[in-house]
């Protein structure tokens, strides 16, 4: 059984500082991105597919879970989700038969848009906002490092 040091010592720790800070960046964000009907996760798979059908013929979606940083298995279903809410065009692959390329489509790129928007306020006022929870939060990641 941990010992109350033990314990305070994990809850003092970086790691649970690093916890909490995220966890309430990510509820707000989560909060922001909801008005416009996306996830965060989902806009990472827009906005990767979009940088990638600037750069490449074709895009697939291992190149688009790659890029977003995002496991292929959940690329896959965000992809599906985002196709079948077309945000997003399936096609054949040219190279291979069995791949399906795939392309940002106006109604996905519009909703990019907003979200790209929405994310950079969000980003520029969250991280000087005020709140002391939060500033306490911060100032404890950074002492920590």
């Amino acid at each position: 059984m941990a010992s109350n040091e033990e314990l305070q010592a994990f809850q003092n720790s970086t790691s649970q500082t690093f916890f909490a800070l995220y966890t309430d960046w990510f509820r707000q964000i989560k909060s922001q991105l909801r008005r416009i009907g996306l996830t965060h996760p989902q806009v990472q798979v827009l906005a990767a597919l979009q940088e990638l059908n600037h750069q490449e013929d074709e895009v697939t979606q291992v190149m688009v879970a790659k890029k977003s940083n995002i496991d292929p298995m959940t690329a896959s279903a965000i992809i599906t989700k985002l196709a079948r809410e077309d945000y997003l065009d399936r096609f054949p692959g040219k190279k291979k038969a069995r791949t399906k390329a795939l392309s940002i489509n106006a109604n996905g790129q519009e909703r990019l848009d907003k979200a790209l928007a929405i994310l950079a306020d969000f980003e520029k006022d969250y991280w000087k906002d005020q709140n002391p929870n939060r500033q306490a939060l911060i100032e404890a990641a950074k002492k920590s490092l």
